[in-house]
C-alpha cells in the first residue's frame, strides 16, 4: 500500500515535475488544464482526474536546474526525508530520495504537453511502483 508521504511526494512531484520541454529551458511546464492517470504496480490507482495548473503553480517546475533542486531539497527535508540524487539531463528529472527505511526513486520524462513520472517506493525488500501520465488538454475554465 502506498503511504501518505510517498502520496504527497508524488502529488508535489506532479507539480514540481510535469513539464513540456519547449524552445526554452525554463519553459518546461505550460500552465493548463492536465488530465493525469495513475497506476500501481501496473493497476489502474483510480480513475483519471483533470487538474488545472495556474502559471503560479507552474512557476517552480519552471526554474532552473538549481532552483528546482533546492526547492526540491527543502520539502524533502521538510517532510523528515533526505534527498540523495537530483538531475536534470534533457527531457528528462530524476531523484532519490530516502525516509528512514523507505528510499523513493522518482523519474520524468517530458515531452511536448507531457510528462510520463514513474516513482518506485522500496522498503523492507518490497518495491511498489506508481506511474503517473499527464497531457495537457487545454486551457483552464
Amino acid at each position: 500500500m502506498i503511504g501518505i508521504k510517498t502520496t504527497t511526494l508524488l502529488a508535489l512531484s506532479a507539480l514540481v515535475f510535469p513539464a513540456a520541454v519547449s524552445l526554452r529551458a525554463e519553459d518546461r511546464m505550460r500552465a493548463g488544464l492536465w488530465e493525469v492517470t495513475t497506476t500501481l504496480d501496473g493497476k489502474p490507482a483510480g480513475p483519471s482526474h483533470n487538474t488545472c495548473y495556474t502559471p503560479a503553480m507552474v512557476a517552480l517546475g519552471n526554474s532552473p536546474a538549481k532552483t528546482l533542486r533546492e526547492a526540491t531539497e527543502k520539502s524533502s527535508t521538510k517532510s523528515g526525508c533526505t534527498l540523495k540524487d537530483f538531475k536534470m539531463d534533457g527531457n528528462t528529472i530524476s531523484m532519490t530520495q530516502v525516509c528512514g527505511a523507505r528510499t523513493l526513486v522518482v523519474s520524468s520524462t517530458y515531452s511536448t504537453d507531457a510528462f510520463d513520472t514513474v516513482a518506485t517506493s522500496t522498503e523492507a525488500g518490497a518495491s511498489t511502483a506508481t506511474r503517473m501520465k499527464g497531457r495537457r488538454i487545454g486551457d483552464c475554465k
